[in-house]
Formats: C-alpha cells, sequence, structure tokens
C-alpha cells in the first residue's frame, strides 16, 4: 500500500477519531516495510548484476586465453612440423652418401649403443647403491626405533617405579601419621585415664569422709536418743513417788 505524500487529512478527523489516527500509522509503516524490502531487492538484484558482469568479463578473459593458447599450440606445431619435414630431407640426403659415410654412421650408431650399454651398466650400479643406501636407511631407521622403544620402556618403567616409589612414600606417610594419630590418641587417654582415676580416688575419699560422718551423726544421734530415753525415765519415777501409794477402799 502506497500513501500519496500530498494527501491531507483533516486535523480535526484525526484528533476527533482515534481509529483513523492508527489505521494511517499502520499503512505508513506496512507502506516502509514494502519499501525497505523493494530497495533489499533492488540491492540483491544489483549484486547478481554485477556478479553476472564479472563473470562475463572472466569467461572473456578465460576464452581470450584458450585462443591464445590455441594460436600458440599451432605455432609449436607448424614449427615442429617444418623441424621433421627439414630432418627427413637430411636423412635422404644422408642416404646418397657414399659408404664411407654409412660406415662412419655405423660406427657412430655402434659408439652410442655402446655408450647406451655402459649408461645402463652404471645406471644399474647406481640403482643397486641405492638400494643398499635404503638398505642400510632402513637399518638405522630400525635400530633408531629400536633405541628409542628402549628409550621409552625405559622412561615408562622409570615413571612406573616413581610412582611407585610415591605411593610407597605416601603409604609410609600415612602409617606414620595414622602412627602419631594413635600416639596422640594413646596419650590422651591416658590423660584421661589418669584425671578420671584422680578423679575416683578424690570421690571414693570423699565417700570415705561421708560415710565416717554419717557415723558419727548416728552416734550422736544415738546418744542423744539415749539421753531422752533416760530423761524420759527419771520423770516418770519422779511422778510416781511425788502421788504416793494409793488409798485402799473401807471394808
Amino acid at each position: 500500500m502506497v500513501i500519496d505524500p500530498q494527501e491531507t487529512v483533516d486535523p480535526n478527523t484525526m484528533a476527533g477519531d482515534g481509529v483513523n489516527l492508527t489505521s494511517a500509522r499502520e499503512a505508513r509503516k506496512r507502506a516502509e516495510l514494502d519499501a525497505q524490502l523493494l530497495a533489499n531487492r533492488i540491492a540483491l538484484l544489483k549484486q547478481e548484476e554485477e556478479k553476472a558482469w564479472k563473470k562475463i568479463e572472466e569467461t572473456k578473459k578465460r576464452a581470450a586465453e584458450i585462443v591464445e593458447l590455441r594460436k600458440q599450440n599451432e605455432q609449436k606445431f607448424s614449427a615442429k612440423e617444418q623441424f621433421y619435414k627439414q630432418k627427413w630431407e637430411s636423412i635422404r640426403s644422408a642416404q646418397t652418401q657414399n659408404a664411407q659415410q654409412r660406415e662412419k654412421a655405423k660406427a657412430v650408431r655402434e659408439q652410442t649403443r655402446h655408450g647406451l650399454m655402459e649408461q645402463k651398466h652404471v645406471n644399474a650400479q647406481s640403482t643397486k647403491q641405492q638400494s643398499q643406501h635404503m638398505l642400510l636407511q632402513k637399518k638405522e631407521r630400525e635400530a633408531a626405533e629400536r633405541q628409542a622403544n628402549l628409550e621409552r620402556s625405559s622412561y615408562l618403567k622409570q615413571r612406573k617405579d616413581d610412582a611407585k616409589r610415591r605411593m610407597e612414600e605416601e603409604r609410609m606417610g600415612k602409617l606414620e601419621k595414622y602412627r602419631e594419630d594413635y600416639e596422640a590418641r594413646t596419650a590422651q587417654e591416658e590423660m584421661l585415664r589418669a584425671r578420671t582415676d584422680a578423679l575416683v580416688a578424690k570421690m571414693e575419699k570423699e565417700e570415705m569422709e561421708l560415710i565416717q560422718r554419717l557415723q558419727n551423726t548416728q552416734t550422736v544421734q544415738r546418744n542423744a536418743y539415749e539421753e531422752l530415753e533416760a530423761a524420759l525415765g527419771q520423770t516418770s519415777q519422779q511422778i510416781s513417788s511425788s502421788r504416793g501409794p494409793a488409798p485402799r477402799p473401807a471394808a
């Protein structure tokens, strides 16, 4: 939806009708969104056009390179053809030469063959030396690998021994700590036992003192009971004496 920027809106209608203002605002947002989407599509189209022109230029450049390469190959082929033509003409000319030239050519060929045989022998010797050298290198690599394996085994054994030694040291340390803890607990138990023994001795002494005090108290209480009984007995005798004999009834 496109809104004409020249279109006028009645201010009274805008102020009096909230629905029209909202619709206009939403229409404006939709128009802005459509414009943004269109701008994005235009940008993408421009990018695609730019890519297409780049591909066209690359294609033209490649075609020119291919044409130039074909031209160079044709020139090389023409030169080679001319070379072979001249060569065959030279051979035909050489065939017309006298026997001395043929013998000379034969000698040259024989010499060439001999040289090839020598070269073959040299190549064989070189191949043999290379094989021996490769065999020696293989043996050296194997020896180095064995040495590396021995060193690795020694290293692993050393690490294992170190780990075992550390475990033994840790175990001995734990045993020593356990021994120290045991001795400390034993000393603590001995101290608590000594305190308990002293407390028991003190309580036994206090118990003996309480028993003795109780016995003394019981003795004092018994003496008091005896004194009370004696006092009561004397009182009864005095009362009887003060009353005299009882009168007898008349016959």
